[in-house]
Order: C-alpha cells, then structure tokens, then sequence
C-alpha cells in the first residue's frame, strides 16, 4: 500500500482532517478589478526646487517612512545617484523633504563613493565617467532605527551613456539620533555581495518577516529568492535560496519564482484577503508602462499576476513608464485602496497614483485539508467545488503548504453546506478506491488476510 494514501496499516480509515471555518471583513475582490485610478501627481520636495528623479521605492525605519531615489537632477549642482526623502505626513504621500543638502543645492547621497572609487574616477581615461549606486530593493529594518540596503553598482560612461554593472553591495543605515529629525547615514560593508554572474540579490526586492530576512535578485530574465537571518545579512555564508521545495545553501540550486519583470516590490497585505497575503507590484521587461500586480498564498508563490493599469506620464508623455512600487503605509485596506509610483523620464520624477479596487463585504470562508489524499480524491474534490460554486455565488482555490482547497461566499450557509458536499465527495471516493483495492487484494495469494483487513476498513467507513 502506498504511503501516500490516507489509511493506517491497520486497517483504519483515517477520519476527514478538521474543517477550518472563518471569516473575512471588507476586502478587495481577486481576480483584481480597477474601478478607477486618482492620479495625485508628483512627489516633490515640500518648500524646495523640484529635482527630476526617478525609483521612489519607499521604505520605514524608525517610525518615519522614506523615499529611496535613484538619479537625481540637483540642477546645476549636478547629478547625486542616489538620494533620500522624508515623509513628514503619512496623509500627504506626494510631500516629501530632501534632509541633506550643501550650499549649491547638491543632495548628498545616501550611499557614496570610497576612497579607491574616488581615486578611479581621477585618472586621465575615466574623467567622462562616474559611479552610481542605486537602492531599488528599499531598506530592511533590523532594528529601531537601524537597517540594511542592498545597492546595484554601476561605472556609467557620461559621453555614451553606457552602463557597467559592476554587482551588488549592502551598506548598513542609522537614523541620526542627535542631528535633523530623521537624517540617514550609511557604512557601506567591504567588496560586494552578490557578482554580475549571479542573482542580484537584495537589490529587486527585500522584506522581514519574523527573525528572517527575505531578498529577490535578478539574473538575466529571471527573478530569484533567498533568505538570511536578520542578524547575519552582512554574512554571505549565511543565505539560502529557493530551489522551487525548500531554501538551500547552494547557490547553483536555485529556481526562479518570477519571469521578465524589471522593478517591483514583494509585500505583505490582506487588502484581498487573508487566504491571499503575499502581493507584487511591478513592471514588466517590456518597456510596456504596465502596472502589474500578483498575489500568492505563500511567499514562495506561485504568483498569480495582472496587468491592472497603463501608467502614464506629465512631463515626459511619451517614452515608457517604469519602477511600479506599492506603498503599503498609505494603504486603507479596508476600502480596497492602494497606492502606487511609477517614473516618466527626465524632465519627470516619481508620479503617485491611488488605485480603487472592487470590494466585497464580509466573506465567509471554510478551507478542507487536502494532504494525504490520493490524486484521484483530490481531484474529485476539485471537480465537486467547480461543479457546486458554478453559478452559486461561491468561489474556490487550491491553496499550497499546506495542501487544501478555500470555499469562499458571502452566505455563511452557503459555504457550510458546500463543504460538506465536497467533503462527502472525498468520503465517497476514498470508499470507491477501498472497494477497488479490497477487490485487488481478493486475487493476492492471501486473499483471507486482505479480506479481513479491507473489510474492516469497510466497515469502519461507513459506520
């Protein structure tokens, strides 16, 4: 008998797993629906001169919510490749304040060049070229106040605009507790982290859940995953990687979770429910100006993605919008709201956006255990669920880890009469398998002790 299937040795059938029954207030519906989008402009520095911009990923450290920046145009002070803004007001996400600042106007950035950078930037052959580190995977806390950032490298040749990606390195940032309310600093760690030849790690998407830190990196058109204690990020011997089962420490093992998407940031949310927690927002490779969504019942997906909205631009209207972020601390989940970035070019910045999905009142949910069961019972129940929520104002998912299927309606009565339909499904297939192995074990050499033990078994199913 296969180990697989639900019954004991002895004989026994196992008895159908507990039912998990609940219930969900306000949420947005899944598969997404736009209802509309308010377009709130650009974020621009409160009181300041507006400097064209672009990424606007945004993260929190120490209780205050910041912008991350890539190139920023400081006028005619030149070009700091990365910067920072505050949000004074969570309320008045488009207002933000540079904190660091010289006589000229420059933004000082947040990550800078070292000592033998420097010295590389001065020799006769490289005068047209500089050095940009930009922070597209936001910021992990680790503590009040203290985190890490994960920063791409690149040498970019001003005459041509060519870019050397050179990899990634990982910088640690303090809140300054003396100084301007709010004020970064960083201490970048020696060498990098992750090499051109490997998964960027850290700098697509980052995020802490628990004692664990979570990194996404590209590779080529792929996107990948790992994950680090949060007290050893500075140490790569330290990080796994996904190999599509469970997290490894060989690199080589690694699977990808994600295909052909260029930005974006993974979350966590319950905007569409608690069975969905896991959200993306992104851009595609394709230079389409399409805001993506995806969501997932567990961090490792498998993601379900959307293309939700056309970004489009007001300085710049005409070439592609990219660097699609979500801002879930601007989020009223309740009200299925969520707000979003995406860049226009030069002589443009970071545009917000708030998108209105569809929403549904309170949803009651139950969810039947699936592990254990043979694929030809699991199947039955599937087929069962699409048979009875068809036309019956329900809804149903194959969840993963565990394995189990989620009715959904707004009826509570509704659902509890569906899952028991589709668990009486399962009974009745486990008894249609029995009866089959029972007549199996007839034609065995020992067909009285096969007899005995599946008749038992029989018996037992149905009571």
């Amino acid at each position: 008998m296969s180990s697989a299937h639900p019954y004991h040795i002895s004989g026994t059938q196992t008895p159908l797993k507990p039912l998990q029954q609940g219930r969900d207030n306000g949420y947005a519906k899944w598969p997404p629906i736009v209802e509309r989008v308010d377009n709130l402009g650009y974020v621009e520095a409160r009181n300041q001169h507006f400097y064209s911009h672009d990424i606007g990923r945004s993260s929190e450290l120490g209780g205050r919510v910041y912008y991350l920046n890539g190139d920023t145009m400081c006028n005619d002070a030149g070009v700091s490749s990365n910067t920072y803004q505050v949000v004074p007001d969570r309320k008045k996400p488009t207002e933000a304040l540079y904190l660091s600042t010289d006589c000229d106007g420059f933004v000082t950035p947040l990550i800078d060049k070292n000592e033998e950078e420097a010295q590389y930037l001065s020799l006769p052959g490289n005068k047209t070229k500089r050095i940009a580190f930009w922070c597209f995977g936001g910021i992990v806390e680790i503590s009040p106040g203290l985190g890490w950032v994960w920063y791409q490298k690149f040498i970019i040749n001003e005459l041509d605009g060519s870019l050397e990606l050179v990899g990634v390195g990982l910088a640690r940032v303090s809140q300054d507790k003396n100084g301007l309310a709010g004020q970064l600093s960083s201490v970048r760690m020696p060498g990098l982290m992750f090499q051109v030849d490997e998964p960027l790690f850290g700098s697509f998407s980052t995020l802490v859940d628990g004692n664990t830190v979570y990194l996404w990196g590209q590779m080529g058109p792929d996107v990948f995953l790992a994950c680090v204690p949060k007290a050893n990020c500075q140490h790569r011997h330290m990080y796994q990687y996904w190999n599509g089962s469970k997290y490894v420490p060989q690199l080589a093992e690694a699977v990808p979770v994600l295909r052909d998407y260029q930005q974006g940031q993974f979350f966590r949310s319950e905007i569409f429910g608690a069975h969905l927690p896991w959200l993306f927002i992104g851009c595609t490779r394709w230079a389409d100006s399409q805001v993506v969504i995806g969501a997932a019942a567990r961090l490792e997906g498998p993601w379900d993605t959307h293309a939700i909205h056309l970004a489009t631009g007001i300085r710049d209207p005409v070439n592609y919008r990219y660097c699609m972020y979500p801002h879930p601390w601007a989020t009223n989940m309740t009200k299925g709201k969520l707000l979003v970035t995406w860049c226009d070019r030069w002589p443009g910045g970071v545009i917000a956006a708030k998108i209105h999905f569809a929403t549904v009142g309170s949803t009651h949910w139950g969810e039947i255990p699936l592990d254990g069961y043979s694929n030809r019972v699991i199947n039955t129940a599937i087929s069962k669920a699409f048979e009875i929520c068809q036309g019956n104002g329900l809804t149903y998912d194959e969840l993963v880890d565990p394995h189990r299927l989620s009715i959904r309606g707004i009826d509570q009565r509704g659902v509890e009469l569906a899952v028991n339909m589709i668990r009486n499904s399962i009974a009745i297939a486990e008894k249609e398998e029995m009866m089959e192995m029972d007549a199996t074990v007839a034609e065995a050499p020992r067909p009285g002790f096969g007899e005995r033990i599946f008749t038992k078994i029989l018996r037992h199913a149905c009571g």
